[in-house]
């Protein structure tokens, strides 16, 4: 996502009147800003990140 379009992503949610946190309005810009195809790197990197990537990893934890 360009820093053009985060920006802009930004200011309208700083526009609202919503009660989130600062670092809350940032990944909510965030999500709000990319394309689906980020949207799924996004996600498997957060998965990556809590050792959650592969099936068996998940399965260990108790998920299905």
């Amino acid at each position: 996502m360009s820093k053009k379009k985060f920006q802009a992503m930004r200011k309208r949610l700083d526009a609202l009147e919503v009660s989130l946190a600062e670092d809350e309005k940032i990944l909510f810009a965030r999500s709000l800003g990319a394309t689906p195809d980020e949207r799924w790197r996004m996600h498997e990197n957060f998965l990556r990140s809590l050792n959650l990537y592969t099936r068996s990893a998940r399965k260990a934890y108790g998920f299905k």
